[in-house]
Formats: C-alpha cells, structure tokens, sequence
C-alpha cells in the first residue's frame, strides 16, 4: 500500500529529491529529510501505508534486524548524501492533515505492577489488527507516558512491541453459536456418499502424478496440509514440480482431471522451473541450453509448450512474507480457481519469530490454517535438521523433519523422501546398476489413510535423460494391489 501511495504522489507531484534512505526488514523503505520545524509523528496523512515521523518520533535503523531476520541496510548512505530539504508539496499536506498528540504526565491510571500487563494487551490488540513494530511502538510510548506512573522506560516499552509482533497476527475471539447436534454433518455426509455412489472412484481426491500412490492414499485431499520432506539433492523439488505439472495437465485417457494448481518457489527462477516442466515432457536440458535443438527436441518442445499453456498452472517467484500467503492464495481462487498449492521451501519463506523452532511453527499453523479455510490442498517442501544431514539418507525419519515438533502435529500428511537403502533390499527384480537412481518415498504420517504400505513406502526410479521419477509399482500386473482394492460387489441389491 505504501508504494502504491508514493507512486500516486510522484506521478502528481514529480520525484523526491537524492537523500538518505534505508530499506527496513519488513520490505519497507526510511526516507529521510532535514526536519521542518511543527511536524509531527503521524500515520497514513500522505497516503495509505505511508507515516511520518518527526519530534518525538522513532524508528528502527539500519543494522538492526527484523523479527524475520533480515537487516535495516542502507540503500543511499548519509555518509556519500547530505539530507535533502522536504518538498514544499508534502510539507503543505502535513500542515493540511497533520494531527498532533502531545505527551502527557502520567495521570497514574495504570500503577506499577500493572504496566507490563496494560501495555502487552494493548500492543496484542493492535497485533490482531496487523499493525508492525514501529507503529505499536509509538502507540504504547503515547499511552505510556499518559496512562503509566510513573512511566515505564522506552527499552522496556520497545520489548513489548518486538514480543508481541513475533507472532503472526490472529484476529480477536469472536463468540460464536452453541455447538449444533450431529444431524447437520450427518446429513452432508450422507449426501456425499450418496453422490460418489453415482460414480464410484478408486481416487475421490485430487490425482497424485503417479496411479498407485493415488489409489493407495485417495489423493490429496482438499482442506489437508502436507509436508514432504529429504535432504538436500534427494530429489524433493523434482517430485513436487512433477507432482504439480502433471496434476495440472490431468490424463484424459485415464479420466483424470486436470486441476488448477499454484507453485512457488524461493529457490529457483520461474525460468529455471519452466524449462524443467519442459525436460520432464521430454526435451533435453542440455539441448535447450547450449541451442543444440534437433528437429525432434523442436517438436517435442512444441508438443510440451502447448501441454503447458493450456494447463491451469500458475508459478510465483517472488519474496513471499508468510503475512502475504493467503491473499495470495485467495487471489489465485478468485482468478483462477485453484484447488492446490505448492511452497518450495518453507525457510525461504519470510515468517516472525525469534529463531527457527518459533518461524517453523508460524508457518507450519498458517499453512495448516489456510488449507483448512480456504478448503485447498497445500504441500509444504521441506528440509531435514542437522540430525538428518549427518544420518544417512535412508535412516532419516519424520523426527529429522527441520523446525518444530508442532509442525509434524500439523501435518495431516507427511512424505519423507530418501535415497534407496540397498541393504534392506527385498526387491530381486531391481538391479544393483539401478541403486542409485531409485528415491523411496515413506508415509511417515497419513490422518486418513486406510491401507498400510509394506514397510510403508513407495520405490521411484529417475527417467534419463528426462527427470521424472516413475513409481516402480506397476499396477496392471497381477496381484499389484490388494483384494479389497480390486474387488466387485456381486451381491443382488447392493
């Protein structure tokens, strides 16, 4: 909002001149001016998202780090740039608009002994309403010196705005009705069995790329929120892209719908992704990259380029706080109609908290949260903890998923991704030369699944020289599935 703002006052006004200014942690920007005598601490006078801070006024500078761990840094240094004058234009509307608070004496409303507490429920209301650091700050110094006697000190009153903006802002308790019997679910239950029983589906969610681990689990379930998780170079990323790009495509042939899927990524390059969407179709890397296209690479792009238009995938690049995650997430419902949503990876996402364990759990509810809300699928990449990285691949388990315990509570599904353990091998149809190109995916948690694995796990072979991981599960041969799976009801009446 407050770009948008500024970007309405220079196309009216012309640009600010050349004067210090610093890029704060939040993705906000300090822009300073030699002070203009009667100007005073205000909020949004010059336009939405745009304060001002003048006597009395603070803000955070550059060295300090931000709750999410970026710094305040310099982008035009006061040291090489003398402070500017304050355009007349923007002095004469802070004299138009300016409103001005003067502190006060305490009038001793709030005692010692109570001030810490005041101060907190105030700065946690304003929290819910989303306000960030600097604006509860002068909130409370204001309240602070004329509610508290006497007064607490500006570093303890800065602690209670940094406490309270470490979480993610959560809107107040509204009391709701009295809890309703059981009829109204029952009935929407019935009425969904009823439905499906028009058309019965081995899979009633949406598609994994792959048949047996759709059929195994019912696919991805709108409303749940799922973690796959592996170390570093196992393969994590090319199994979600290959998810996403191939339930976004859907399989006619199969009866299998295409759904609308949205993909970020902090990692990689829209590019760099799409040309991957383009290798695993069936173009080869290395040929679109040294130009060394052959008359068959050239149609096997053209037939991948127009797959890939005419499916309902929508890929995001950008710096992503986790405050931006579900607008985001409604926009792509409102315009596209999006069904399920994929974030590469969780700490390349901007969260608050103090360290990884409180970042981790932000996410990891706020995720949970908006799958449940918004009554999508989201799937969560996620890294493994120092444990992990120093195990070998195939001993990692779901307690060496990185961040908070709370974030595996979280989870309705959880897929640990490991490189293949020849050692406990059982399977005489796959050759040692094969070893090293086979991940194993394990359902280390599923809320609803109904079917349990042998050795709770899935075999996936990478394709050469196109990237896909292809389910070494084939399930058109004989007694691939179990009998409950395979069966027919023959019974009259049913």
């Amino acid at each position: 909002d407050g770009y948008e703002s500024l970007s309405d006052l220079l196309t009216e006004y012309g640009p600010l001149p050349v004067t210090p200014t610093a890029k704060t942690g939040g993705g906000g920007e300090h822009i300073f001016f030699k002070y203009v005598p009667g100007t005073r601490n205000s909020t949004s006078k010059l336009g939405k998202g745009l304060d001002l801070r003048s006597e009395g006024g603070y803000v955070v500078g550059a060295g300090s780090i931000h709750p999410n761990g970026k710094p305040y840094e310099w982008v035009v240094k006061p040291s090489k740039t003398p402070l500017a004058e304050m355009p007349e234009w923007m002095v004469e509307m802070l004299k138009e608009k300016n409103v001005i608070v003067e502190p006060q004496a305490g009038t001793g409303d709030i005692i010692a002994g109570e001030r810490n507490m005041a101060l907190t429920k105030i700065a946690g209301a304003m929290r819910r309403k989303g306000l960030e650091e600097d604006a509860i700050f002068q909130a409370l110094i204001i309240h602070n010196r004329q509610k508290c006697s006497p007064p607490l000190n500006e570093g303890e009153v800065l602690q209670i705005a940094r406490s309270v903006t470490r979480y993610v802002p959560q809107d107040e308790y509204k009391p709701t009705k009295a809890l309703p019997d059981a009829w109204d679910v029952i009935d929407t239950l019935e009425e969904e069995i009823k439905e499906r029983q028009k058309n019965p589906v081995d899979v009633w969610g949406i598609h994994y790329a792959w048949d047996f681990l759709s059929i195994v689990t019912g696919g991805k379930q709108k409303g749940e929120f799922e973690i796959i998780a592996g170390e570093p170079g196992v393969g994590k990323s090319y199994w979600a892209l290959q998810d996403a790009l191939f339930s976004a495509i859907g399989n006619p042939a199969k009866k299998i719908p295409s759904t609308a899927t949205a993909y970020w990524c902090g990692e990689m390059g829209r590019k760099q992704i799409f040309r991957r969407f383009f290798e695993m179709l069936g173009v080869q890397k290395r040929n679109m990259r040294t130009g060394n296209m052959s008359e068959t690479d050239w149609q096997f792009f053209n037939e991948a380029k127009a797959l890939i238009v005419n499916s309902p995938i929508y890929v995001s690049d950008i710096s992503l706080d986790l405050k931006e995650v579900r607008p985001m997430l409604e926009r792509e419902i409102a315009e596209h109609g999006i069904e399920q949503a994929y974030f590469d990876y969780d700490w390349l996402i901007n969260a608050p908290g103090t360290g990884e364990i409180e970042q981790s759990q932000n996410i990891s509810r706020a995720m949970k949260q908006t799958a449940r809300d918004l009554n999508i699928h989201v799937t969560l990449i996620s890294s493994v903890n120092k444990m992990g990285m120093d195990s070998l691949s195939e001993h990692i388990t779901k307690s060496n998923v990185s961040g908070s315990g709370k974030k595996l509570h979280d989870a309705d599904v959880i897929y640990i991704l490991t490189k293949f353990n020849k050692n406990k091998n059982s399977d005489l149809s796959i050759p040692p030369q094969d070893y090293d190109k086979i991940a194993t995916l394990h359902i280390s948690k599923g809320r609803e699944l109904d079917w349990h694995l042998p050795n709770g796990a899935i075999n996936y072979i990478r394709e050469t020289p196109n990237p896909k991981f292809r389910e070494m599960k084939d399930i058109t041969q004989p007694n691939s599935l179990p009998e409950w799976m395979t069966r027919k009801d023959k019974t009259d009446g049913r």
